[in-house]
This record gives C-alpha cells, structure tokens and sequence, in this order.
C-alpha cells in the first residue's frame, strides 16, 4: 500500500493600512461660507510659517478658527490668506 503524504499549506495575505485623509469642511461663523478647517500644522504648512506663528496669528486676531468638541484648535484656511481689512486677497 502506497503511503499518502499530506501537505498543509498557509497562505497569509498582508495589506497596508489604507488611511484617507479628508479636510474637514465646515460653515465657519466668521467667513459666514463653509470652508476648510486645518490643523495648526497643515495651516503652518498652508502658510508657509511655524506652527508657532500660527498660534500666534490666532492670539493676534490675524487668522480665525474654532475649538473641535475635544479641545484641539482648528484654522480657517481662508483666515491665512486675508488681509488686514479681512478681505481674501
């Protein structure tokens, strides 16, 4: 009698973790339009400054946001491109 020989084969599938980041578009009171809402590090990166301008922008008045249910600071993106007369330009 032939001996029968039996195979047990795994195969695992790995797949990268698929992470869609999508901006958080918001009625924004001040603008009175929905608009965008950054992070202080994306509006750093937006404006082409520090993170630490941004915050200081904020304290100014010179750029607006709000706070998320949590306590983290959002930014208006329309804020960083206004001038003094708040007009986007």
């Amino acid at each position: 009698m032939p001996t029968i020989k039996r195979r047990r084969v795994e195969i695992t599938f790995f797949e990268r973790e698929r992470v869609v980041v999508r901006p958080a578009t918001v009625h924004c009171n001040i603008c009175r339009i929905d608009c965008e809402m950054l992070t202080p590090e994306q509006a750093g990166q937006v404006a082409r400054v520090g993170v630490q301008h941004i915050y200081l922008w904020l304290a100014q008045g010179l750029a607006h946001g709000l706070k998320t249910a949590g306590g983290q600071q959002r930014v208006c993106k329309n804020s960083l491109f206004q001038d003094g007369e708040g007009q986007v330009g």
